[in-house]
């Protein structure tokens, strides 16, 4: 399974990085953090399950040509 960064799961749900990490923030969508001090990764299942819970359709094709 892929990992994203928040950059590639905002293309994909077609909304801001301020949105995603709003998302992380709020708990809506599960995110990691590699070390203390990293940014957040997101697994593409979790960003799936997200979708799907809120009825999203993803642009997975906006990341894939990344």
């Amino acid at each position: 399974m892929r990992i994203l960064t928040t950059g590639q799961t905002a293309k994909a749900l077609r909304t801001s990085v301020d949105t995603v990490r709003r998302l992380i923030r709020l708990g809506e969508l599960k995110a990691e953090k590699l070390t203390a001090g990293s940014r957040h990764r997101i697994r593409e299942d979790a960003l799936r399950e997200y979708a799907q819970r809120q009825r999203v359709t993803l642009s997975l094709d906006a990341i894939d040509s990344e």
